[in-house]
């Protein structure tokens, strides 16, 4: 039982190890033999809980998913429009991303992976299909697939153009955006500054 708890441990280090390498240095650039010199481990032993890079990979994006299905659940039961769903999710996921290492080193490989795949991410369809669902005409004079594409623009830009790569006040920057965007939907709405 000790050594199932140590290897459980030691797999969970792993996770760290490689998402801090990944947040780093992004996916083609990522090397195991830091993860490996992170964790204490020699590559052999890296190998036995993890049998590749890919491997690494995929289970933090699967780490992404369950977190971006659980917020996803959190917001889409709100009762506020189709703008404040998104602008609260983004914060949520921007507030994740400074918190969660292995989320942040996720959404890198996957909005990375985005630039030459033939398919839209999983990240923007999710965010497009809650405006659409809370598309209640309130969010004039955008569509809901305009607004959709408006937090993407605002999570992606945030992220990306972060000063670091732990991304340390991107919730604070991504509400400053959602701040901007909403004082300048209240100037067209009333047509004063």
């Amino acid at each position: 039982m000790a050594k199932q708890a140590r290897s459980l441990r030691t797999h969970e280090l792993v996770l760290d190890a490689a998402a801090a390498e990944f947040v780093r240095h992004g996916y083609p650039r990522a090397n195991l033999q830091h993860v490996a010199a992170r964790t204490g481990l020699t590559k052999g032993a890296l190998y036995a809980h993890f049998a590749s890079k890919e491997e690494l990979a995929r289970a933090l994006t699967e780490h992404l998913d369950q977190v971006v299905d659980e917020l996803l659940a959190r917001h889409k039961d709100s009762d506020l429009p189709a703008n404040e769903q998104l602008r609260a999710l983004c914060c949520a996921l921007a507030e994740r991303v400074e918190s969660d290492v292995r989320f942040n080193a996720a959404l890198r490989l996957v909005m990375d992976e985005a630039q030459s795949a033939p398919e839209t991410p999983r990240l923007p369809a999710d965010l497009r299909a809650l405006a659409a669902e809370g598309d209640d005409g309130v969010t004039e004079p955008l569509s809901s697939e305009s607004l959709a594409d408006l937090a993407v623009v605002i999570l992606v830009g945030a992220y990306y153009t972060a000063p670091d790569p732990e991304r340390r006040g991107l919730a604070e920057r991504v509400r400053g955006l959602w701040d901007a965007v909403d004082g300048r939907q209240a100037v067209e709405e009333t047509g004063t500054l």
